[in-house]
């Protein structure tokens, strides 16, 4: 019986769970959405230990290690949950990391990355208008400072090579291949929606949801990971440039006539992205298990506790987070 792995291996004398199931997918996301917070929380509390004064504490704020150690802490969690998470999990099989793209793959993913970020962004920019009209407090700068070289290739790092690997070690990594079981465009639209979701922001939402699909499509195309990984760095890399360069485009259209010029765009990025996608290579290799491990196999799948009790607890809290944001970008509450 032949099972679908992402590349050769050796079995033991026991076998090592390599799949994932809708309540690992389940229990990822609420520990995704739990520790940094938790992570968050503890950092505050060790920081307000040093001070004595509100004024102290801004000014503690401030400093620019303080602030790449804030940025990280979200990408820290998703370290630690993952790694924790799979300790008793071949999760390079499971997570289908495989970085025999070959040049063809590579290069049908950058392309993609590239359509990401210039035929989403139109219609990114009209959600935007509409929030600011609703009068909601956009953030409209990065997190870290990007007024030198130097800035730029520290920021390329933290905002696009570390998200662009632990978050898809995450998403398109665990929660994506543990869904895949509903069908791919249920997998790849529940993913999406938790990967949006843990943004925890208005603001943030619709474009990681539409990304969200773009990098689904890719994994389950090409079965691999490495390769949403790869256009996940290209689009927050381009970002970061384009706001070192200070890249602004505008147009003298009115706002219905851009919003359906924008959706437009969008709909033939899609469509375009579609399309290559019939040209991705699938490198997922299967193996076979012997009559023994295929014993092991059905007596751990039997053996497996199902709960959707995970992922309802994790969909709650982010909608909990979602909402605080909401509340105080319309100014109703004040964190």
């Amino acid at each position: 019986i032949m099972y679908s792995i992402c590349c050769k291996t050796t079995l033991g004398d026991t076998l090592k769970k390599f799949y994932y199931t809708k309540t690992d997918s389940g229990k990822m996301f609420l520990w995704s959405i739990l520790v940094p917070q938790l992570l968050g929380a503890v950092f505050v509390i060790l920081l307000t230990g040093f001070v004595r004064t509100e004024e102290a504490y801004n000014a503690l704020l401030d400093n620019i290690f303080i602030q790449i150690i804030m940025v990280m802490l979200a990408q820290i969690g998703f370290l630690i949950v993952y790694f924790t998470y799979n300790r008793n999990i071949d999760f390079k099989r499971a997570s289908k990391i495989n970085f025999k793209l070959g040049w063809r793959n590579t290069l049908i993913c950058v392309l993609i990355g590239l359509i990401g970020v210039f035929g989403l962004n139109p219609l990114i920019s009209c959600v935007d208008t509409f929030l600011d009209f609703i009068g909601y407090n956009l953030s409209t700068s990065l997190p870290l400072p990007l007024d030198n070289f130097g800035w730029l290739i520290l920021n390329i790092i933290l905002l696009a090579g570390v998200p662009a690997i632990l978050e898809e070690l995450v998403f398109r990594g665990v929660i994506l291949n543990g869904y895949k079981k509903l069908g791919a465009l249920p997998a790849m639209v529940v993913t999406s929606l938790l990967f949006a979701l843990i943004h925890g922001s208005l603001q943030q939402f619709v474009f990681p949801f539409l990304f969200g699909l773009i990098l689904s499509f890719v994994a389950l195309k090409t079965g691999s990971v490495v390769a949403p990984m790869i256009i996940h760095f290209i689009n927050n890399a381009l970002v970061v440039i384009l706001n070192y360069v200070n890249f602004n485009f505008e147009v003298a259209l009115p706002t219905w006539a851009f919003a359906l010029i924008s959706v437009a765009i969008c709909a033939v990025a899609f469509v375009a992205i579609w399309l290559l996608g019939k040209l991705f290579k699938n490198v997922d290799k299967p193996i076979s298990l012997t009559p023994e491990q295929q014993e092991q196999f059905v007596a751990m799948k039997n053996a497996e506790v199902k709960s959707n009790l995970p992922i309802i607890l994790g969909a709650v809290l982010g909608g909990v987070f979602l909402l605080i944001d909401i509340l105080s970008g319309l100014g109703v509450i004040a964190l």
